[in-house]
């Protein structure tokens, strides 16, 4: 894992036409547990059951299963629902629909499958390096890695992760760099961000992981930045938008 940290380090799950007019995305996320009786699958497939209306569903749904994440987040929940959205106008258009629809519902609902955490967070999401539009696989490993900047610029960590196919290889869908707007705990603006490789396949994630591992790479000395132990998650595709 120390040689994928210094990978990252020296760098500094949605590329569809909805996302094209810009490299900036919004990602609206909060986190959840499984009711007692019922596993990810059923929580996925609940959601996928959803009416996704044009007038209130973002572009792109994923709920992210924890694997093996470093810090407390697998102590307290058991997964996290992402909804994305191409910026903040849109994500407050649909968000003002969706909270001034009527009250009633029909089929089952997220809250007969899980409880979920009132603390919403809201983060810019830059995408460094975006796949050839191919559709987002319903399931994909995923690496994360949280970083305190200690000085670089957001820019030039965004810039930096383009690179990241490099590292990791030709199995890398996506490489993202994302920067906490609002919400969660208190921290500097601009003083971190995660950066996030998103796989194909899980032979792609094992087979880049197994190369990181065996070519130790020399850290940066000009770069700044110091990194936590990584995350290893699953994302399931929920929902994709057509525009």
């Amino acid at each position: 894992m120390k040689n994928i940290l210094i990978a990252f380090c020296v760098l500094a799950t949605f590329s569809t036409t909805l996302f094209a007019q810009s490299n900036k995305i919004v990602e609206r996320g909060f986190a959840c547990n499984i009711r007692d009786g019922y596993t990810i699958n059923d929580v996925v497939g609940v959601m996928k059951g959803f009416d996704w209306s044009d007038d209130t569903a973002p572009g792109v749904v994923i709920v992210r299963e924890p694997i093996a994440v470093s810090g407390s987040f697998q102590q307290d929940w058991d997964f996290v629902v992402n909804l994305y959205y191409p910026s903040y106008a849109d994500m407050v258009e649909k968000r003002t629909a969706f909270r001034s629809r009527s009250g009633g519902t029909e089929g089952w609902q997220l809250r007969d499958v899980a409880t979920c955490g009132d603390r919403i967070r809201i983060s810019n999401v830059w995408l460094s390096l975006e796949n050839d539009g191919d559709p987002i696989p319903e399931i994909a490993p995923s690496m994360h890695l949280n970083c305190q900047l200690n000085g670089l610029s957001l820019s030039d960590a965004i810039s930096n992760a383009g690179n990241i196919r490099n590292f990791l290889g030709l199995d890398v869908r996506q490489a993202v760099v994302v920067s906490r707007m609002f919400g969660g705990p208190t921290i500097p603006q601009n003083s971190q961000v995660d950066y996030r490789a998103i796989f194909n396949s899980s032979d792609g994630f094992a087979e880049a992981v197994d190369r990181v591992t065996d070519n130790i790479q020399v850290p940066n000395p000009d770069n700044p930045q110091t990194c936590n132990v990584g995350s290893f998650w699953v994302d399931h595709l929920v929902f994709q938008g057509n525009n």
